[in-house]
C-alpha cells in the first residue's frame, strides 16, 4: 500500500478506509420541493456538476419552507464535496459558497484526516469509476446509493501527508485556473478586436491604428482572389508525422487541430486563405502559411498582391457562413465565395498591422492553451501516481 510518487520522509504504508469512515456521508432532498419563479433559492442536482464546478446557468428555484426543510437534514456549506448520484454518476463539485439546497446529490463532508481537495482527487480517480461501474453492470439507469457511496474503499496517507499533498494539489489548480482565465479573456479581448477593428461593412471600423483614416472599401472576393480548391489525396498516402520528406502540412475540411489532416512529400499552394467547402464545417476559413497541401473539401484564395493575410482571412471568416448552402450537406461553393462582397482596409500597409495583432492573438490562445495542456498533464500523473 504505497504510492508510486511520495514526499519525502514519508515511508509507512497508506491505510485502507471506507468513505463513510472519514467523511460525513448523507444526501439531499428525494421529494419534489414547490418550486417558484422569482424570490426564491437555488436548487442543485446532478446537471448542475461540471468540470469539479457548479453550474449556476440552468437551475430551478424553491420556496424559503422547502429551502429550510432540505437543509436541516443536508445543509451545504464552504469546502463541502457534491456527488452525484443519479445518471450522471460520479460528477463532483468542491462547494466555494453555500446558500442552496440540494436534490438527489451526496453530500460529503470531510473531517480533519484528509482535507476536501484531496478527497474530491480520489473520488475523481479511476478507482471510484470502476466501483461504479461495477455496482451498475447491466443497468440502464445508471444509480449509486447512499450506502454504497459510504462503502467505497480506498488507501489514504497519514494526516500530515495529507496536509502536503493538498498544498500540491491547490498550487496546481491555481495554476491551471489562473492560465484557463487568461485564455478566456485572451479570447474575449480577439472578439472585442473582431468587432471593433474590422469594418464590418462601414466606412470606418470603430477602433483604428493611427495615421490611417482612409475609408475602407467593399470588394469582391472574385475582384481580389484568384479562386480555386486543392484536390483528392488518399488518406493511406498521408503521414501522420513530419520528417524531411513528409514535410508540407496537409489541410482538410476538419476543425481539429486547426484542419491539420497529416502530412505529404509534395504541396499545391504557397501563402493562401482556405475556407472549408462541404460538410459540418462548410464556410470556415483560415490563412495557411507556407507551402502545403489542400484536399478536395478545401477552397483556396491566391494573391500575388499582398491580399493574402490575417486580416482578410479573419474578415471572411465572420460572414462566410452566412452564404453556406443548408440544404442537404452543407456546401459554401467556388461560384459563392467569389461573389462574396465583404469589406477591406483601403490599403495593405493597414491590412499587415491589423494582422500583426491577430498574429500576436493566435500566439498568445496557442501559449495558453499549450500551458492548460502540461498542467492538466501533471495533475493526471498525480492523480495516477500519488493516490494508490
Amino acid at each position: 500500500m504505497y504510492p508510486k510518487v511520495r514526499f519525502r520522509g514519508f515511508d509507512e504504508p497508506w491505510k485502507k478506509v471506507k468513505l463513510g469512515q472519514i467523511a460525513d456521508v448523507r444526501d439531499g432532498t428525494h421529494e419534489s420541493p414547490k418550486y417558484v419563479s422569482q424570490n426564491g433559492y437555488p436548487l442543485i442536482t446532478s446537471k448542475n456538476l461540471e468540470n469539479g464546478t457548479i453550474n449556476f446557468d440552468d437551475i430551478s428555484y424553491i420556496s424559503k419552507k422547502d429551502y429550510e426543510e432540505i437543509n436541516k437534514r443536508s445543509l451545504v456549506e464552504k469546502n463541502d464535496i457534491l456527488f452525484g448520484m443519479i445518471g450522471t454518476i460520479g460528477n463532483v463539485a468542491i462547494v466555494k459558497k453555500s446558500g442552496f439546497a440540494i436534490k438527489n446529490v451526496a453530500l460529503i463532508k470531510s473531517n480533519s484526516e484528509i482535507p476536501s481537495i484531496n478527497l474530491i482527487q480520489i473520488i475523481q480517480s479511476d478507482i471510484l469509476k470502476k466501483y461504479t461501474n461495477r455496482l451498475n453492470s447491466g443497468n440502464s439507469q445508471k444509480f449509486i446509493s447512499l450506502g454504497d457511496i459510504r462503502k467505497f474503499d480506498f488507501k489514504m496517507a497519514s494526516k500530515s501527508e495529507n496536509m502536503l499533498i493538498s498544498k500540491l494539489f491547490k498550487k496546481v489548480d491555481t495554476l491551471l485556473s489562473l492560465q484557463q482565465r487568461k485564455l478566456e479573456l485572451e479570447k474575449q479581448l480577439k472578439k472585442f478586436c473582431l468587432q471593433n477593428i474590422l469594418s464590418d461593412n462601414k466606412k470606418c471600423p470603430n477602433l483604428r491604428f493611427h495615421d490611417f483614416s482612409t475609408n475602407w472599401k467593399k470588394v469582391k472576393v472574385g475582384d481580389i482572389f484568384t479562386v480555386t480548391r486543392g484536390k483528392v489525396l488518399s488518406k493511406d498516402k498521408i503521414s501522420k508525422t513530419k520528417d524531411h520528406i513528409m514535410k508540407y502540412p496537409v489541410y482538410s475540411s476538419q476543425t481539429l487541430n486547426n484542419g491539420l489532416l497529416g502530412y505529404y512529400h509534395d504541396y499545391l499552394f504557397e501563402d493562401a486563405i482556405t475556407w472549408t467547402t462541404d460538410g459540418a464545417n462548410a464556410g470556415t476559413v483560415r490563412l495557411r502559411a507556407g507551402k502545403f497541401y489542400g484536399t478536395n473539401v478545401n477552397g483556396v484564395l491566391l494573391s500575388k498582391n499582398g491580399y493574402v493575410n490575417d486580416a482578410n482571412a479573419e474578415a471572411l471568416n465572420q460572414i462566410a457562413w452566412k452564404y453556406v448552402s443548408k440544404v442537404g450537406n452543407p456546401k459554401l461553393m467556388n461560384n459563392v465565395m467569389q461573389n462574396i462582397m465583404f469589406s477591406i482596409a483601403p490599403s495593405v500597409e493597414e491590412q499587415v498591422i491589423i494582422s500583426k495583432l491577430f498574429i500576436l492573438h493566435s500566439k498568445s490562445l496557442k501559449i495558453y492553451q499549450a500551458n492548460i495542456n502540461v498542467y492538466t498533464q501533471l495533475k493526471q500523473f498525480l492523480l495516477q501516481n500519488l493516490f494508490i
